[in-house]
């Protein structure tokens, strides 16, 4: 799973929630929020997506050019489960979105 060497994002950057703990564990990761005392375990192309998040330079543009090029799949289909996940994750408050630089 290697992502691309610059995201270069142009929009906000999609982040780990601060209060967010997280690791990635044999290539899955396992997302803990402590509010809830739950702990989430991602799929393969959910743990791809969040290792990239975790790196705090990923645009939502740049999240499904590295989809793109990590798993065989067109663009549609990369671009609606993307932003599934991504509401999905911004609706139990695990991602923010921040301005570059930030």
């Amino acid at each position: 799973m290697a992502p691309p060497s610059d995201p270069t994002p142009r929009g906000p950057l999609v982040v780990p929630h601060p209060r967010i703990a997280a690791r990635l564990i044999g290539g899955r990761a396992l997302i803990l929020d402590p509010r809830h005392d739950a702990l989430q375990r991602l799929n393969e192309t959910g743990s791809f997506v969040w290792d990239l998040i975790a790196r705090r330079a990923y645009d939502r543009d740049a999240l499904l050019a590295a989809l793109l090029d990590e798993f065989d799949v067109d663009r549609a289909t990369a671009a609606a489960d993307l932003d599934a996940l991504l509401a999905e994750m911004r609706a139990r408050d695990l991602i923010a979105e921040v301005a570059p630089g930030t």
